[in-house]
């Protein structure tokens, strides 16, 4: 017998909902149409080949198939390459997350050289250092801040989903070399609020199980979280990949990264019950 405490917050983001409703808007509303999605829809190879089995094809370029309608995602795509789905005739339908999009504003309208804070080659950046207009420097660890002159005055973008920790990090940085800087957001309050409710795990569980997959900036990052706080984690795509060493503890946290649906979540529960897991509500 062992309890099962589960976050307060999990499953799909308000940016990865609307991305996934105006994917299946355009399912039902295709009319004979080929539809597609520009990469992956989300980090999430579930949710991915669902979307697949009903006719939405992942592709990465115009030149791999016949105009239809292309599906932007919640990362967003580069400049260069919406343009690239324009003159080539396709109908593109932006997906592109509301929090995403305003980093790309704030690129665009920064005067100043940009240090933008995030994963070297993630979609998210890819996408929005794009819409820079000036000099940008993507900053993933400390050791890049060596290719910045500090004597400059910089615009910092944050990817939505990067690391607190990290972030912390960098200020410090900045703080110490005396560097000038603006900072137009944080990450996004649907990532610190994922990250707040497995903080509160940590306080009473011995393991946690996060629902999601590596590809995934966001839940790898509260599987990190997990493992900071010294507790026993494990990062698992869905119910199938249980091993008793999972639950094997007096108190099994469950949370899910933000591309995770939510019945993946409840399935996963419901797994731990049938194992013996009895559910407790946390105040």
């Amino acid at each position: 017998m062992f309890n099962i405490h589960v976050a307060s917050v999990y499953g799909f983001c308000k940016g990865v909902e609307s991305s996934v409703r105006t994917a299946e808007k355009m399912i039902e509303e295709a009319g004979g149409r080929p539809i597609y999605s520009i990469g992956r829809l989300v980090h999430n190879n579930r949710v991915v080949d669902d979307f697949s089995s009903r006719g939405l094809r992942v592709i990465s370029s115009p030149d791999e198939v016949e105009p239809g309608l292309a599906l932007i995602r919640a990362h967003g795509i580069t400049r260069e390459l919406k343009k690239e789905f324009e003159d080539k005739g396709f109908t593109l339908v932006d997906g592109t997350c509301r929090i995403v999009a305003a980093n790309h504003r704030s690129c665009a309208a920064a005067v100043n050289p940009v240090l933008f804070f995030g994963i070297k080659g993630h979609a998210e950046t890819l996408s929005t250092i794009s819409n820079c207009n000036t000099r940008c420097y993507v900053i993933e660890t400390g050791s890049d801040f060596d290719l910045v002159e500090p004597s400059e005055y910089y615009d910092v973008v944050i990817q939505t989903t990067f690391s607190s920790v990290k972030i912390e990090e960098f200020k410090a940085i900045i703080k110490e070399r005396g560097m000038k800087v603006r900072y137009h957001n944080s990450i996004c309050a649907a990532s610190m609020r994922r990250r707040i409710s497995v903080d509160e795990l940590c306080r009473i569980c011995d393991t946690i199980i996060v629902v999601g997959e590596g590809q995934s900036a966001n839940a790898t990052e509260l599987y990190n979280i997990v493992v900071s706080h010294g507790v026993k984690g494990y990062l698992v795509p869905g119910a199938e990949y249980l091993k008793e060493e999972m639950y094997s503890g007096k108190d099994i946290g469950v949370c899910a990264g933000a591309s995770v649906y939510p019945k993946d979540v409840k399935d996963l529960v419901a797994a731990l019950e049938e194992r013996g897991g009895m559910i407790v509500q946390d105040r």
